[in-house]
């Protein structure tokens, strides 16, 4: 197979990825909402966290890290690649970055565990999401 046959690849599976873990955090979600033996658990895991875990600095390390690699792969896309930015497959691809990445920003800032009882773990899935998009890009600018 050729390099352009194993990045479509590495796209259409890591998008599917993607989708996977979107249906699996809305499905954590409702289940801790609806089901009384998940939110038992859910309530169980967030004190055992919160306990064992300096919470509010890994979500600022979260936010930090995934902010700054976002501006990374922009100014390297914009820099080195210029040409890419014109492609119509690669513009969107960093549209969705940026746009995931302020959904996660957001996520993390708007909501805590009192709000959402699955906080943490669609936190951590959002975290995957972004940087499984931020992979499939660094994919796809290498040359």
């Amino acid at each position: 197979m050729d390099s352009i046959t194993m990045k479509k690849i590495f796209y259409w599976v890591s998008t599917i990825l993607q989708v996977i873990f979107l249906i699996t955090a809305c499905g954590i979600q409702f289940f801790s909402m609806k089901k009384m033996g998940m939110m038992r658990y859910v309530v169980y895991i967030n004190h055992t966290w919160e306990a064992q875990y300096p919470i509010a600095t890994l979500k600022y390390a979260a936010i930090a890290f995934l902010v700054v690699l976002c501006v990374i792969i922009l100014l390297h896309a914009k820099i080195k690649r210029g040409k890419y930015i014109n492609n119509k497959k690669a513009l969107p691809m960093l549209i969705m970055e940026v746009i995931m990445t302020l959904a996660f920003v957001i996520f993390i800032l708007a909501y805590s565990t009192e709000s959402y009882l699955s906080y943490y773990f669609i936190s951590l899935i959002l975290v995957i999401i972004v940087l499984i998009q931020d992979i499939k890009i660094l994919v796809y600018l290498k040359r």
